[in-house]
Formats: C-alpha cells, sequence, structure tokens
C-alpha cells in the first residue's frame, strides 16, 4: 500500500520522506497515515448517527504520534483527510514542497484555458491558482478562445492566493481571405477596455466570431500581440501589416507551443510551422527573428491524468471522442524543456534558446496591471432617445411617468390608493440601490420585443413580487392581486448595500429646509432628502433625544441606525419632477 502511495506522490512530484511501512512525511505539510482499504466492505462505517471514515487505527493514537492526515485510495486517484476536521475528500496532489526543477529558469505560463472555454478546457480559475502557487509561479495568464467570462473569477482568486493575474484572449483574424489565430493580452486598463472591445466584435459584431484585421489595428493599444504557431506563414508573408500591429500594439510575439506533440494528426502542421519559422524567420548573422518567439504552450487542463475529461467534455460537444493529446496540461518548466529540446538540432544553443522564449513570458507579467475594479456596484446607463430627453427631461423622470401612466391604466381608480403606498416603497428601495436603470433597460426590451411580435413569458420567480414590473409591462402579474411581497425580488442586503449600526452625520455648518412633503438638508454640497415624518436619535446641546425630521434644527448631530441610512437619507440629484414621499416608518 505504501509504494503505491509512494508511486503516486512520485508521479506528482510532491517531494516525500518515507517514515515506515505506513506512514510518509511530507515536508511543509505533515504526516500522513496510509490506510489500507483492502479488507472492508465500504470506506464509512456508522457511528451513531453519523457516518465516519473506516479506519481501523485510533485517531487519537495517530494524532499523539504528530499525525493529523490519513491518505487513502478510492477509484484511481488517492485523497486524504484530516483528523481534526470534519471528514472531507481532498484529492491528494498541491501540497507541501515540489521536487526542485533542473531546469529553473523564470517562466510565466500565459496559456491556460479554462472551464469558462465551454466544452473544450476542464480547469478552474481555482484549481489554475492552486497549482500556479505550488509550483512556485508568481504569476500566471489566461487565454480562453472567444470569451473572457473566466477573467473576474482569475482574478479574484490570483488576489487570494498572493498571485498575479493577466488576462488574454485566443481568437481569429481575417485578413481578406485568410484565416489567421491570435492570442491577446492586455497590460494596461486601456489594454483591457479595448480587450473587451476585440470580445464585442468577435462575438456580437461579427456573423463568423473573427476579428477584422482593421479591428485589430483599432484596439491594439495596450496590448500585446502573439501570433498563434500555424499562422507564421501569414506572419511571414505581409511583413507590412505585422509592421503595422507592431506599431498599434505594445509588443508582438510567435507562440511557441511545447504542449501538441502527441497525435499524429495535431503533428503535423504543428511542426512543420515551427520548422519553417525556426528556417525562415531567424537571421544567424544578426541573432534575431522578424518576430521574437515566446513559450506559450496551451494547457486545457491541470494535470496529465485529467485528459479524460477534455475526451467528455468534446464528446458532449461534438457527439465523438476525437483522438487528441493527453499532453496539454500545465508543465512545468522541466517538461518544457524535455518537449521542446528533441526537436533542435545541434546548431542551436537550446539552452540559451529556451530562456529567451521564457523572457518575454515574465517580462509581460511583470507590466502586466490590467484589473477589474470591484467593490462596488457597476449599472450600465439607460441611454435616453433623443424623443425620451425631450418629454421627459431625465432618467429618474421619465422612470417614474412611466409608471405613473401605468398605474392609471392598469388600476382601478378605488384601488389606487392602496397600490401608491405599495408603489412608492418600491420606488424607494429601487432608488436606494441605483437600479433605476436596471427596470428601463428591461422595460426597453420588453417593449421593443412586443413591436416586434417576439413573444415574452408572463414573468417568472421573485420578479412577480414587483408592482413596479407590472406596471412597466416587464411582467403579466398583480402582485397585489395574489399577495406577493417585493421583499423576495429586491433588498438592500442583496444589493450589496453595507450597513452600519450607527454613523454620526450632520454637522453645525448644515442648512435645513423644511417642506410638506420632506425634509431637505444641505452639508458640503450634498442635498439630502428625509420624510418629515422619520423619527431621529439626534444630539442637540449635548444631549440625546428622539425627534420627527421636521423638527431638527441645525447643530443637530444624527445618530442613523440601519433603517435610517436606508429610508431616510437617500442622495437624490435635483429634479423638475415631484419627489416621491418615502413610507413612513
Amino acid at each position: 500500500m505504501i509504494q503505491e502511495l509512494f508511486s503516486w506522490l512520485d508521479a506528482r512530484r510532491i517531494t516525500y520522506i518515507p517514515v515506515d511501512t505506513e506512514v510518509v512525511d511530507i515536508p511543509g505539510f505533515g504526516r500522513f497515515f496510509a490506510a489500507d482499504l483492502s479488507g472492508v466492505e465500504s470506506i464509512f462505517r456508522s457511528d451513531g448517527d453519523r457516518l465516519v471514515f473506516n479506519l481501523m487505527e485510533s485517531p487519537d493514537v495517530l494524532m499523539e504520534e504528530g499525525i493529523f492526515h490519513v491518505a487513502f485510495p478510492f477509484g484511481r486517484n488517492w485523497y486524504y483527510y484530516d483528523l481534526r476536521e470534519e471528514f472531507s475528500f481532498n484529492l491528494l496532489k498541491y501540497i507541501g514542497r515540489p521536487k526542485p526543477l533542473v531546469h529553473d529558469v523564470p517562466f510565466v505560463n500565459l496559456g491556460i484555458h479554462t472551464s469558462y472555454e465551454l466544452l473544450n478546457a476542464c480547469g478552474s480559475p481555482e484549481d489554475l491558482c492552486r497549482k500556479a502557487k505550488w509550483l512556485g509561479h508568481t504569476a500566471v495568464g489566461i487565454c480562453d478562445r472567444n470569451t473572457m467570462a473566466a477573467t473576474l473569477n482569475l482574478q479574484k482568486e490570483c488576489a487570494n492566493t498572493g498571485l498575479k493575474h493577466i488576462f488574454g484572449y485566443s481568437l481569429t483574424m481575417m485578413h481578406e481571405e485568410e484565416r489567421v489565430g491570435l492570442k491577446i493580452y492586455a497590460l494596461d486598463n486601456e489594454g483591457l477596455h479595448n480587450l473587451l472591445r476585440i470580445q464585442r466584435a468577435v462575438m456580437v459584431d461579427s456573423e463568423d466570431n473573427t476579428l477584422r484585421y482593421k479591428q485589430l489595428l483599432m484596439y491594439a493599444a495596450g496590448c500585446v500581440v502573439v501570433f498563434a504557431t500555424r499562422s507564421v506563414y501569414w506572419m511571414a508573408g505581409h511583413p507590412k501589416q505585422v509592421e503595422r500591429i507592431r506599431k498599434g500594439a505594445e509588443a508582438v510575439y510567435y507562440q511557441v507551443d511545447a504542449n501538441e506533440y502527441k497525435a499524429d494528426r495535431i503533428d503535423r502542421e504543428q511542426l512543420e510551422a515551427l520548422k519553417y519559422y525556426f528556417g525562415n524567420c531567424y537571421d544567424a548573422d544578426t541573432d534575431s527573428f522578424t518576430v521574437e518567439p515566446i513559450l506559450i504552450p496551451d494547457c486545457y487542463y491541470m494535470d496529465k491524468d485529467d485528459a479524460g475529461y477534455r475526451i467528455v467534455v468534446n464528446k458532449i460537444a461534438t457527439g465523438a471522442a476525437h483522438e487528441q493529446s493527453d499532453d496539454q496540461y500545465f508543465k512545468t518548466a522541466d517538461e518544457l524543456y524535455d518537449t521542446l529540446r528533441p526537436l533542435f538540432s545541434g546548431q542551436w544553443n537550446f539552452d540559451s534558446l529556451f530562456r529567451r522564449m521564457c523572457r518575454p513570458t515574465v517580462e509581460i507579467a511583470g507590466r502586466a496591471d490590467a484589473s477589474f475594479e470591484t467593490g462596488r456596484m457597476f449599472m450600465p446607463e439607460y441611454r435616453m432617445r433623443p424623443e425620451e430627453r425631450e418629454r421627459y427631461g431625465d432618467r429618474r423622470t421619465m422612470f417614474l411617468r412611466l409608471l405613473d401612466d401605468g398605474l392609471n391604466r392598469k388600476v382601478p381608480e378605488p384601488e389606487r390608493e392602496r397600490y401608491r403606498e405599495r408603489l412608492d416603497e418600491e420606488v424607494y428601495i429601487i432608488e436606494s440601490t441605483d437600479n433605476v436603470d436596471y427596470f428601463l433597460m428591461q422595460w426597453d426590451m420588453v417593449r421593443e420585443a412586443h413591436q416586434r411580435g417576439i413573444a415574452t413569458g408572463i414573468g417568472r420567480g421573485s420578479a412577480g413580487g414587483s408592482l413596479v414590473s407590472y406596471l412597466l409591462g416587464i411582467t403579466s402579474i398583480d402582485p397585489l392581486k395574489y399577495g406577493l411581497i417585493f421583499s423576495r425580488f429586491l433588498v438592500p442586503e442583496r444589493c450589496g448595500l453595507s450597513w452600519k449600526d450607527e454613523l454620526t452625520v450632520l454637522a453645525p455648518d448644515i442648512t435645513i429646509s423644511k417642506g410638506e412633503r420632506y425634509v431637505e438638508i444641505e452639508s458640503e454640497g450634498k442635498t439630502c432628502r428625509l420624510c418629515p415624518d422619520a423619527r431621529l436619535r439626534v444630539i442637540r446641546a449635548g444631549k440625546e433625544r428622539t425627534i420627527y425630521a421636521d423638527e431638527l434644527m441645525c447643530g443637530d448631530e444624527i445618530l442613523f441606525d440601519r433603517r435610517d441610512c436606508l429610508w431616510n437619507l437617500k442622495e437624490l440629484e435635483t429634479h423638475e419632477s415631484d419627489l416621491r414621499t418615502p413610507p413612513s416608518l
């Protein structure tokens, strides 16, 4: 049993020290006990009302000896769990320290394809970051084909693991009648914005999911462009076009891929392209390439034994499990070196060439600082048509007018007061959570569908509880008629609204204006409006007291509680339309 465990650890390059016939020490992690399950019918047994791992040895005895982990085989894998915690399956890999590399060359893997490249790749950003961190990498890059869906999760996982992220994108460019494979990496936020524009051009504006050459020139700023391996013929045959790309982009490279050398049908084109590049794009006298090489291995899964997962997703996608390489995994620098070395003759100083191809990956990682801004909600803005702007003036006025029209049209006169009370409540929450534009866009889409004769649903899920959605025609369900509640659809907590138990906000320099429908407070150029019936705790002349909002005086300091922060204190733009009165609390 212990030998099987050793073989597993060797295959995954995990450093270990044998202790005895049942125990192995993994430096940097701890001691493992190899559980023998050959004589048991099940890996679980009953312990009162719960199931526990069927470990014959006493956990207390093992822990007294400094053994806190149990390793066990299950299926074709080895797993482990911590005796100090509730039992859980943990795949035995990426723990401790990896075996030291023979070729310790600085290298950043920029060729990872994630599971967001649907039905073609299998690695998650979590697994990617975990393996990269374990291997000692300082950064990782992704290059999913025709999608950037993984970028935000990659950024979050890299932040959690202390890695630097690089956003990349794989695509096909059309130049005249030729198809050219590219990878594009964003170096800064300008590059990220252009990468997003490229994705739109490929996936929305193009009928064949390709990027036009002129579009690449438009969006190359802030980006690094890499020609895919098999695009060498276009690259070599169009030096002027390549030079124009080079002038617009931050840098241009040619991809050397060391991960596709197992399946003969792949080898032929791939190897011929590499042979052509190193034979025709290199000047020995000046030791220069027309376009510098960069080592980017396309990786579609994390480990070699994960190749079967890609076969499964490919079969789901195509209906047939075709021949493919089992070598397209996240390799170490040693593995990449050993794969490429046999391809080069003695005329090349391969050690120097290998370092040369690795160097740009580190340089790109060092310069890359593109990132999404997180920590606050971003909502797109509804773009008013000229006739809408002329009629309503601004988006908020338009929103309120549409609701008034819907209320008058759909609700009988005797019921309007009751509906108005519910409507005011919903509107106040929608405005407090900055969702006015969201509802306007939903209204616009449904209206356009109806005008074109496209069927829409009556509403689904918790959206049926929104009176606003009903009055705008987004749904066809009257929530008051059926007793549906709005809070299932939208509550401040679901919108990421940060609560504060107590907050002192008013100072002696405030200006207070009192009206019939609201109390307006101006301070530091900001205007806040409160319901006049809002009960507030204030400090006045050093003493705490409870008053109504219309009793406020200059010099009062308000102690807002959580409900006050939402319901009573709302910063609003100045509008010509009347302010709706928020519900009394």
